[in-house]
Order: structure tokens, then sequence, then C-alpha cells
């Protein structure tokens, strides 16, 4: 079967890491290519939209209309419940900017814990043709950071303190570990981002 090939536009290292792990874990014959490795750190795009399938979609379209290539993006977001859905669709700027253990200060002696983590993956072409894949993970925020000793993408490191996002702190239903304390193979059933990468990597692979 012929290579196929796909342009991921993301300024996040991790993501990128995490895509291409899935792409070897299924052995899918897709090659996975840095946007920014190819055209430079200026191509970016504006996060525009109230959700993450808008922000996903509107930075698929920009970008594919700018290099006439299809392109796919990813957005996520952390919305909580007691604190009337923030982070929200800024959950990447906030993590930056204040870190987790801002989220567990804010989150001293509340009983409500519950969250979500939303993610969503983008496909669009130059031609304006484009399909969103969006993945809800329903959980509820650790008192806590907990983490193992793995890929940015899953878990802090010591290269990578932001790494994982807010997983260290989020526990999905129907577990009681955080995602951060669950191995990258494992967290394949658990995680919001890897089942849009398995259904978008599956949409192209379809597509004639």
């Amino acid at each position: 079967m012929e290579m196929k090939k796909i342009i991921f536009v993301t300024g996040n290292r991790s993501k990128m890491d995490q895509l291409r792990f899935i792409v070897r874990h299924f052995q899918v014959p897709i090659e996975i290519i840095s946007a920014r490795e190819v055209y430079g750190e200026s191509l970016s795009y504006e996060e525009i939209g109230d959700t993450v399938e808008e922000v996903a979609l509107n930075g698929a379209k920009e970008i594919s209309t700018k290099i006439s290539m299809p392109v796919i993006t990813e957005d996520t977001d952390l919305r909580i419940d007691a604190l009337n859905g923030e982070p929200g669709i800024r959950a990447g700027a906030f993590l930056k900017q204040f870190g987790r253990q801002e989220i567990l200060k804010r989150m001293e002696g509340v009983f409500n814990r519950r969250a979500t983590i939303s993610s969503a993956v983008a496909y669009a072409q130059q031609d304006g043709f484009s399909k969103t894949f969006v993945n809800r993970v329903y959980g509820q925020i650790h008192t806590t950071e907990k983490f193992g000793n793995f890929p940015a993408w899953v878990s802090p490191t010591d290269t990578n303190p932001l790494g994982g996002g807010y997983n260290s702190i989020f526990i999905p239903e129907r577990s009681n570990v955080t995602l951060a304390e669950i191995k990258p193979e494992e967290a394949i059933h658990w995680s919001y981002r890897e089942k849009n990468f398995i259904d978008v990597i599956q949409f192209i692979m379809a597509l004639e």
C-alpha cells in the first residue's frame, strides 16, 4: 500500500509525538508531517471560536487554504463544573500562565469536582472540504497531582513540566487513577485525543 502523507498543524511537540505514536502502534501506512518543520515557525493560526470544534475547524481551513494542501489540526479544552466551565476553550493558555497547581488551589475544599476534557480534530482541504471529529472524556479533578514516568503527551517530564496538559489532575470516569498514571498503550482506551487521532487516520486512509 502506498504511503499517504498528512500535514499536522501544531506548535505542540507532544501532540505531534502522540499522533506519530498512534500511527506506529496501529502500523498505519501514513506519514505525519509537521507543518512548522516544512513551512517554518511562522505558520500558525489564531484560535477563533467558542468551542473546540470551531477552533480546530477554523484553523484547519485557514492553513489548508494558505498552503494549498490538506491539513489536520487539534484543539482541547477543560471545563470544570465548580469553576463555571473554566478554564474552558483557553485551557492551553491558562496552563502556560498559571499551571495545574492553580486549578488545584481554586478547587480546595470544593465537593463537586466534576470536569470534562474535550478534543476536536479537524481535517480540511484547500477546496473547502472538511471533516471534524470530537471526543469528550468525563471525570473529576483530583485533589493532588499524580503521574507516572511516561512520554510528555501523557504526563509531565523533567524537560517538559507541562507535559500531559491536565492529565495529572484529571481522573476519568470508571477509573481510580489520573490519565497521567496510565501508560501510553492503555491510555488509548481512556484518552480524549487518541480516539480522534484514530478516527481521522481511518478517514484519511479511506479517501481516494
